[in-house]
């Protein structure tokens, strides 16, 4: 197993939730010398500078100042997304049903929902207490599977494998986790046993449900690997990898991670918040000298792509079939879903090249939706020219996805050469 592999694992296990995929990027940062700045604070930058900054706890950005002005050289911008598709307790989610502790919850983006049932489930989160006279906030993970999404015996559902499986999301997405009707509480002392306070210093949580099971290598050469959020905290490990590798240029490399990618990005954590462009504008120096900037600088917005499958090679495009293992693709939609431009698709191109890594291609079929990504919401707010990538993957939104191992490498190869400045755009 490679290196980079063996890193993309661990940060696969960190990074439960969004918030937690930011915790173990921060974690990644710091080692590489990235000082944390704050978006309250004045900021004084210098050439050469490698800096950080969160945003409302799952959003980061993370940028290293060119050795000239941007105004003059632009950004090298990657963007990728934290969160992953599954499902969150609602606000008030105990019942006591049919002899047993439930848990309702709300469906997150668009999980493949069958994938979820029959799993080994923990609980991770954020808890919100008050700490010093202040509304604090931190992190919890029950990582011991205490949750479980149960499926009716064939006996009792049979048409099943005929009609597919279907889970009602009010009534019958209900999660398992023990017997007694004071288990909510039990359950309330674990998440404050995570954080570290007291059960009774909670004034509220969320949690998110994620599958316990580690991150594996697939394939009788092992080179395909096998884990939850591959979607698109691969892309995500992709973009800190090249940033904290790369040699550092005129141009200011930065790199975005955003979260809520997977529910329209229009929240105060999404590409659709005013985070970017405050982010580039403070760079900048000056509303000027960001205008200027922005018009020189190019957007590699990183989100896996769908690879053909056997048994539904129909669901692609006759002449778009990207496969495992054989480079990132550009993706590209007439209808405005992903970004690329027949410029900026041969700028990625040119950047794969020196990259030495095969590239691909993907469109959707003509007569199905196309998906999206956080790319055009990205170019719509700053104007700045964006190209659409990703790495091919099978099973994407299941419970577990699946990718070639081989193209996280290539991915981060086109990545740093990308941030490098190392293709001409002016």
């Amino acid at each position: 197993m490679n290196s980079e592999i063996k890193q993309l694992i661990s940060f696969l296990q960190n990074s439960p939730t969004a918030a937690h995929c930011v915790e173990a990027s921060v974690e990644i940062l710091k080692k590489n010398g990235f000082r944390q700045i704050f978006m309250d604070e004045e900021w004084k930058l210098n050439s050469g500078e490698k800096c950080m900054v969160v945003d409302s706890d799952s959003t980061v950005a993370a940028f290293i100042v060119g050795r000239k002005p941007a105004a003059d050289t632009g950004f090298r911008i990657i963007g990728t997304h934290t969160d992953a598709p599954g499902f969150r307790l609602k606000p008030e989610p105990y019942a006591y049903s049919e002899g047993l502790s439930t848990l309702g919850v709300e469906i997150y983006g668009g999980p493949t929902v069958a994938t979820w049932f029959d799993r080994d489930l923990g609980l991770a989160g954020s808890v919100s207490f008050m700490e010093n006279s202040c509304l604090t906030t931190k992190h919890f993970r029950i990582n011991s599977p205490v949750l479980r999404f149960s499926s009716p015996a064939i006996h009792l559902n049979r048409n099943a494998n005929k009609d597919g499986f279907k889970a009602n999301a009010e009534n019958q997405l209900l999660l398992i986790f023990g017997e007694d009707k004071g288990d909510y509480d039990s359950l309330k002392q674990m998440v404050a046993a995570s954080a570290g306070i007291g059960v009774e210093q909670i004034i509220d949580f969320s949690g998110e449900v994620f599958d316990v099971q580690p991150p594996t290598l697939n394939g009788i050469h092992e080179n395909f690997l096998v884990s939850a959020g591959l979607d698109n905290r691969s892309s995500t490990h992709a973009a800190l990898a090249a940033i904290t590798e790369m040699t550092p240029g005129d141009s200011t490399a930065i790199v975005f991670l955003f979260d809520n990618e997977e529910i329209g990005s229009r929240t105060v954590n999404g590409a659709a918040s005013p985070f970017m462009e405050r982010v580039l504008e403070r760079v900048s120096g000056t509303r000027e000298q960001f205008f200027r900037a922005c018009s020189r600088s190019i957007n590699v917005s990183a989100d896996c792509v769908h690879a053909v499958l056997p048994g539904w090679a129909d669901k692609h495009s006759k002449l778009s079939k990207p496969v495992l293992n054989k480079g990132p693709a550009v993706k590209m939609s007439a209808g405005g879903s992903y970004a690329s431009s027949a410029r900026t698709s041969a700028y990625f191109i040119k950047c794969a090249e020196l990259a030495h890594s095969p590239v691909q291609k993907f469109v959707s079929r003509a007569d199905a939706k196309s998906g999206g990504t956080l790319g055009p919401i990205a170019a719509t707010g700053t104007g700045i020219p964006t190209v659409d990538v990703g790495n091919p993957m099978l099973s994407m939104h299941s419970c577990r996805e699946m990718a070639g191992t081989v193209d996280h490498r290539n991915m981060i190869n086109c990545m740093k050469i990308h941030l490098e400045g190392s293709v001409a755009i002016f």
